[in-house]
C-alpha cells in the first residue's frame, strides 16, 4: 500500500486490523470512499486473536428481556452461518447441568424454546439443532467427566464458533477487491494535523 498510498489523499485511514477496523474498512470501501487501512503487525493479531470465537445469541440477555438484542444478534449468528461465511462458522454444543429438581428445567427450557424460536424467526438460522432435554443418564453419555452428583440432568443447547483470524482476513480482502488499500506491518508512528484537526 505504501508507494500506492504516498501520493493520493484518503477519504478515511483506518488504524487498526482487527475485525472492528477491517469492517469499518469495508464499510467505507463499499461507499465508495478511498480507504487505507493499516496494522503493525498481523490481521487479526491482537483482541480479535483473543476473542472468545462464539457466534451467539445472547442467551443471558433472555433473562434481561433484552429481547430486540437477542433477536439482533440471532439473526447475524444466522446469515453468518447461511450466507455470509459457512465456510468459517460452525455449530459448537453447549450443556446447561440442571441441580433443582422442579422449577429449573421448565424455567431453563422455556428460555431455550425462546431462543430456538427468535433463532428462527427471521429465517436464518435453521443450520443449529434445537436444544434437547437430557436426564442424568444422559448428561454423563455426553459429559463424562461431570461427577454424577453435581447434577440432576442437563439440557444441551446450540450456538456456533468462528474461525476469527480467517473472518478477519475475509473481511481484509474484501474490503481490497472493493478499492481499499491494506498493509499490513505497517505502524503508524506520528499523525499531522492542520490545527486540531488530524489531517493525515
Amino acid at each position: 500500500m505504501g508507494a500506492t498510498a504516498a501520493g493520493e489523499e484518503l477519504d478515511i485511514l483506518v488504524v487498526g486490523g482487527g475485525v472492528v477496523g477491517a469492517g469499518a474498512a469495508l464499510d467505507a470501501a463499499s461507499r465508495g470512499l478511498t480507504v487505507g487501512l493499516l496494522e503493525a503487525r498481523d490481521w487479526a493479531s491482537g483482541t480479535s486473536s483473543r476473542s472468545s470465537k462464539l457466534i451467539h445469541g445472547g442467551l443471558r440477555y433472555l433473562e434481561q428481556l433484552e429481547l430486540h438484542l437477542v433477536t439482533e444478534a440471532l439473526t447475524e449468528r444466522g446469515l453468518m452461518l447461511e450466507r455470509l461465511c459457512p465456510h468459517l462458522v460452525r455449530p459448537v454444543s453447549f450443556l446447561y447441568p440442571l441441580t433443582h429438581r422442579g422449577w429449573e428445567r421448565p424455567y431453563v427450557g422455556a428460555g431455550l424454546v425462546l431462543y430456538d424460536t427468535l433463532g428462527l424467526g427471521r429465517g436464518w438460522g435453521r443450520g443449529l439443532p434445537l436444544h434437547r432435554h437430557l436426564t442424568r443418564r444422559g448428561v454423563a453419555r455426553v459429559c463424562p467427566a461431570l461427577r454424577p452428583d453435581a447434577h440432576v440432568g442437563g439440557v444441551r443447547y446450540w450456538d456456533a464458533q468462528v474461525d476469527d483470524a480467517r473472518h478477519t482476513m475475509t473481511i481484509v480482502r474484501t474490503a481490497a477487491s472493493l478499492g481499499a488499500l491494506a498493509a499490513n506491518r505497517a505502524q503508524v508512528v506520528g499523525l499531522t494535523r492542520l490545527g486540531e484537526r488530524v489531517t493525515g
